[in-house]
């Protein structure tokens, strides 16, 4: 349900193997998947291309159906052929990734391989959703002139809305599933199994109802209903019920004390928020930690469950004034949300996110009204409900966390057309699967509840630490997969899939604080190979960061700095009382780091560690004693 647009194009990982054999590499892995959807995003939405073996065109629509003057839009689609042609198809299969704004086409291999045993025998049909990659993609060139670090949801849909103009009205789901229509229309296909992930869940269930003779089945991923509480007060339920989950199959934290020092570190920077700045490529931005931030961390910001794993120590080591993973987690959801923003509109076009969802989505105010209007209604609505709600933010604070709540659309260009695109019709009887993460907090398992509901006969499945879009995850996928096949499917399938993501233990400080590893030698070279091992473990978590913007930073101070085979660390220091400097090389057999390590808590050290596969080998010296030794590789 939030807008954020890596919700369909980050290819971010949702499940996180491995963790858990040390502090260090649990954190180096868990922040990997926080940064990597940046990277992956990059190269997924290159110039869009007829995928290979694809029948590849584009049909011309109204842009109003209702006003033909309005002009018209061509809607860009891709048909994936099945692979045995010498039988005739079992039907076509019509997913959307979600978004909005996300294109599909450019999702090619990532719908291929998801829909992979289904490809024998059925077509795969993509559409770029008008005002995305192909089919038009909006864009907002007044978003330039904005200070995008401190621009919130409102002030980007009152942007994008003043660019829009006239046109605002124009990118509703009830107006895309015509559109999706017309293209199916046009190849001929009578039946079609509709597959949504994420938004595409809202968007499926409007194509159903008003084009019901069409639908053959229908797969909901990561399922939101399409009347929702706009003041998202169900997402931050479902955010405290996952901190506690997570803490309970973990068996590594108190949800209940979790919680308890995010409401005192909430009342804290609310006082008095902290400053830091993050590298960005052209220089440095101003970042804090404010209670804003602290909003969507406790979210989630769409990211992975991996993000409730760092929470406990993150929030418990500032409470006792060390802020340096949080402002490493806090810097990376703030940078992903600045480079969303700066995406080329093929890629993601925020301009149509914001035209749908205000279109769309239910609104404590009138949108149609004047904003002055508006502003009074929404004020009013905002006085009737129990600030406790919130807590332990305030409403204004929640409302910033990365949710498509209450005043996101204030400023929108007023448009008596905005409504709920089923508009009275009703959703067909036909079989239905809605899968809910239960680790899920962008479109919590509550939500799936109510999505399943709006259907005559839905089967519903909850997937067993999954996040968002769970058919992403092997048991998910697996169900759903056999639902297309057989229309039917076991419920209860994956309520003991996956693992819930591994809750990393707080920072060292210290060198004395990081764990020994498990070799025989003298105090002093552990201690060292323990540094580097960290300090490969902190360079790893935020190599494809560096790699985009040029350089990131290291834990507590100095930078690692972006090359051609790798990076080059420059006084990077990931505790205290130790830095390094060398570099870390990627070769085709795994990694190679030189390293020179000095401070108050190591011996001086000169190493060169090899990892390959499952070992990591280690020479050099440590206080002019010659060393070789060999440990688990820490990735």
């Amino acid at each position: 349900m939030s807008p954020a647009i890596t919700n369909g194009i980050s290819g971010m990982p949702a499940s996180l193997p491995g963790l858990g054999r040390s502090p260090a590499r649990a954190l180096a892995a868990t922040c990997t998947l926080l940064l990597l959807g940046l990277a992956l995003s990059t190269a997924a939405h290159a110039a869009a291309r007829c995928p290979d073996g694809a029948r590849c065109g584009k049909v011309t629509v109204p842009l109003d159906r209702s006003n033909p003057s309005a002009g018209t839009i061509d809607i860009a689609y891709a048909l994936l052929p099945r692979r045995d042609t010498t039988r005739p198809s079992l039907g076509t299969v019509l997913p959307n990734p979600g978004g909005p704004g996300s294109p599909a086409i450019a999702e090619a291999a990532a719908w291929s391989e998801l829909l992979g045993p289904l490809r024998r025998r059925r077509d795969v049909l993509l559409i770029d959703p008008r005002g995305t990659g192909e089919s038009g993609a909006l864009a907002c060139p007044s978003l330039a002139a904005q200070d995008i670090t401190t621009i919130d949801l409102q002030g980007v849909a009152t942007t994008c809305g003043g660019d829009l103009g006239a046109r605002a009205g124009y990118f509703g789901s009830a107006a895309i599933a015509d559109d999706f229509a017309a293209v199916r229309s046009e190849l001929g296909i009578e039946k079609v199994d509709l597959w949504g992930q994420s938004w595409g869940t809202y968007l499926m269930p409007v194509y159903a109802a008003r084009h019901p003779d069409s639908v053959r089945s229908i797969v909901l991923s990561g399922a939101q209903p399409i009347a929702f509480d706009p003041w998202g007060r169900d997402l931050l339920r479902a955010s405290k019920r996952v901190i506690g989950l997570v803490c309970r199959r973990t068996h590594s934290c108190s949800g209940r004390r979790v919680l308890g020092e995010l409401s005192r570190l909430v009342r804290r920077v609310r006082r008095r928020p902290v400053s830091f700045t993050a590298p960005i490529p052209d220089g440095r931005v101003r970042l804090a930690i404010g209670e804003r931030e602290l909003a969507s961390l406790a979210y989630g910001r769409l990211q992975p469950p991996a993000v409730y794993g760092l929470l406990p120590a993150a929030v418990g080591a500032a409470i006792d004034d060390d802020y340096a993973l949080l402002k490493r987690v806090v810097a990376t959801i703030r940078l992903s949300e600045i480079y969303v923003l700066t995406l080329d509109p093929s890629s993601g076009s925020f301009a149509q996110l914001v035209a749908t969802t205000c279109h769309d989505y239910p609104h404590p105010f009138d949108i149609g009204a004047p904003p002055q209007q508006r502003q009074a209604e929404y004020d009013r609505a905002l006085a009737t409900i129990d600030r406790q709600e919130f807590s332990p933010f305030t409403p204004a604070a929640w409302f910033q966390s990365g949710i498509w709540a209450a005043p996101a659309c204030l400023g929108w260009p007023a448009d008596p057309t905005a409504a709920s695109p089923l508009q009275g019709r009703q959703l067909p009887d036909v079989p239905v699967l809605v899968q809910s993460g239960d680790l899920d907090t962008n479109t919590p398992i509550e939500q799936g509840r109510q999505a399943a509901a709006q259907f005559p006969h839905a089967t519903f499945a909850v997937i067993a630490n999954a996040g968002h879009t769970p058919d992403t995850e092997p048991c998910g996928a697996a169900m759903a997969i056999d639902f297309i096949r057989n229309l039917r499917t076991d419920p209860d399938r994956c309520r003991r899939a996956g693992s819930p993501p591994a809750v990393v233990g707080p920072p060292a400080r210290r060198a004395a604080d990081l764990p020994a590893p498990a070799v025989r030698a003298p105090a002093p070279v552990r201690r060292a190979v323990a540094v580097a091992l960290a300090t490969i473990a902190d360079a790893q978590a935020v190599a494809e960061f560096a790699q985009i913007i040029g350089r990131f930073d290291a834990l507590r101070a100095g930078d690692y700095v972006a090359t051609q085979r790798g990076l080059r660390i420059e006084g990077a220091r990931v505790v205290r009382d130790a830095a390094a400097n060398g570099t870390l090389e990627i070769r085709r057999r795994g990694t190679r780091t030189r390293l020179r390590l000095r401070g108050r808590g190591v011996r001086p050290a000169r190493l060169t560690l090899r990892s390959r596969r499952r070992t990591t080998r280690i020479t050099g010296t440590v206080a002019g004693r010659r060393v070789a030794l060999r440990v688990p590789a820490t990735h």
